[in-house]
Formats: C-alpha cells, structure tokens, sequence
C-alpha cells in the first residue's frame, strides 16, 4: 500500500474514530475498549479496499463482529477463573511437597523455567525434540538447558558425589518417563 492508502486510513481514522470508540462503549467492558476501536482498525488497514466511500457503517459492522469476539472471549475468561476458584487448594497434579517427599520440594524450589523443563519431559512425556518445540528452542540449546537443570535439581536433592580427582559428578535421575 502507497502513499494514498495511508492517507485513505488515515482519514478513516480522523473522521470516524470516536464513533467507533462510542460505539464499542456501549458493547463491551471498559478495559475492552482499546482493544476493539484497535481491532477494527487493523481490520481496516488490511481489508482497505472493501472499505466503501463512507466508511462508518463497514467500521461499525467490523466493530460489531470484534466486540462480540470480545465479549465471548470475556466470558471464556471468567468461566475459567472460576472453574480454577472452584478446585481445591490441593491439585494432584501439582503435589504439595509433605515432609518425606524430596523430590516435590526440589521441585518447587528450582526456577519455574527449571520446573517446566523436567515436568515438560517427565509428567507430559514429550521427547526431545518436543519439548525443545514447546520451549522455542533448538535441540541442542534445550540438551545445554536439560544438563544444567539436572546438576540443580540432583543438588537441591543432595543427589550428588565427588569422583578421587574432586570432580562433581550428577547421579542420572531415574524417573519413569525418562528425563534423559
């Protein structure tokens, strides 16, 4: 798009954005707002050359389909805050460490990008590469990654011992899933 395009959307914008502000006023949440008139406005920019001569109406369908996207996304939002209000305090999956599990406490001591990596591996039994996916990372950045987290973790568990030359060794972790 040229110079006339962004002269076109820039005049779209002048004469017809705080009708799509008050309009998404009386749609959607305060805290929406911004992101609907933003949101239609994207819409426009890309969608330039179905804009007809006077816009606001197209602005206004456009607005009236971001809106209720923002209202749906609304509630999915708050049925999930309180589906996750509603569980109790402890979660199965995520064990509170009690006084003779090592392994949990170790656990909610490391980092959190720590803990995601040896849960990624071991609880949701992805490989490799997988978890290297998940992570945004190459194979090799998340073995470095993998290795360093281990000696941690071994660490926090006491898990390790010194060979004669006084070399740290970290024992392999032998949890079924295989962090390996």
């Amino acid at each position: 798009m040229g110079e006339p395009a962004e002269q076109r959307f820039e005049q779209l914008w002048t004469d017809h954005a705080q009708a799509v502000v008050r309009y998404a006023r009386r749609h959607v949440l305060p805290d929406d707002v911004e992101d609907v008139v933003a949101e239609t406005f994207v819409v426009a920019w890309r969608r330039l050359d179905e804009v007809p001569a006077f816009g606001l109406p197209w602005l206004l369908g456009v607005a009236r389909g971001v809106s209720a996207n923002a209202r749906r996304a609304r509630r999915r939002r708050d049925a999930l805050t309180e589906r996750i209000s509603a569980q109790p305090a402890e979660d199965p999956a995520w064990p509170v460490a009690g006084p003779d599990d090592e392994v949990t406490a170790a656990l909610h001591r490391l980092s959190d990008a720590d803990r995601e990596l040896l849960t990624l591996l071991a609880w949701d039994g992805l490989s490799h590469e997988e978890a290297a996916e998940a992570l945004g990372c190459t194979r090799g950045a998340l073995k470095v990654r993998l290795h360093r987290t281990r000696r941690r973790f071994a660490a926090l568990l006491g898990e390790h011992t010194a060979d004669p030359q006084g070399v740290t060794t970290v024992l392999p972790l032998s949890q079924p899933g295989g962090i390996e």
